[in-house]
């Protein structure tokens, strides 16, 4: 076949213009090779259930919270525990305290007593015979005696010429008296009263008097 000037050649050789036999493909496209699939590549991936995703977030929080918990119990055991061992700390200081309070107290009693004791046991063994000195010592032993027991809060209840008070005083008797400055007043002690601390230990019982007008008088 000849091959006109106008007439391209095809790369096998056959004119441009001549027709191609069915099933003939371009040279070019069939010398192409497939391109291969990117090594490793494969299916992709499923998409994770989104609900399986929030339960899993879900229980990662809770097991931190519980863990949580669990650190703040042991933190307020160990608190509880610390206090326990104080208050117990605290409570045998203060027995100890009270203990020591208590004993020094009888300490201070029994020296308030002793001398008086002492000077009493003097007296006693003092001659039969010397009943002057007898007395004097006996004297000396009621004074000590007194001013001791004053220490501890011992007080002398008013007594003559002090206006009745049913607090401390015991009325006896009433006694009619001219005088106004005296009604209402002790007149007589029968048997002294005491108090300790403001807290009446004995009564004082005494005669009051009442006043009364004189006949005939204005």
């Amino acid at each position: 076949m000849n091959v006109g000037e106008n007439d391209t050649v095809e790369p096998d050789g056959s004119p441009s213009g001549a027709p191609r036999p069915e099933g003939a493909e371009n040279p070019q496209q069939a010398q192409q090779p497939e391109t291969p699939q990117a090594a490793g590549s494969g299916p992709a991936a499923p998409t994770e259930n989104p609900e399986l995703v929030s339960l899993r977030e879900a229980a990662s929080t809770a097991k931190r919270e519980f863990e949580q918990s669990q650190a703040r119990l042991r933190a307020v055991s160990k608190a509880y525990t610390e206090l326990q061992a104080e208050m117990k700390s605290f409570k045998e200081r203060m027995e100890h305290r009270a203990k020591q309070d208590s004993e020094l107290l009888a300490y201070d009693r029994v020296r308030a007593f002793f001398d008086p004791v002492m000077n009493l046991k003097r007296s006693l063994s003092t001659s039969a015979n010397d009943l002057p000195s007898l007395l004097q010592g006996l004297q000396m032993v009621q004074t000590q005696f007194m001013d001791a027991l004053g220490k501890l809060g011992l007080a002398e209840v008013p007594g003559v010429g002090a206006p009745f008070d049913p607090s401390v005083h015991e009325a006896l008797a009433v006694q009619p008296v001219s005088d106004k400055e005296q009604d209402g007043r002790v007149l007589t002690v029968h048997t002294t009263g005491y108090t300790v601390n403001g807290r009446v230990l004995q009564a004082a019982q005494v005669v009051i008097g009442k006043y009364t007008e004189v006949s005939g008088e204005a």
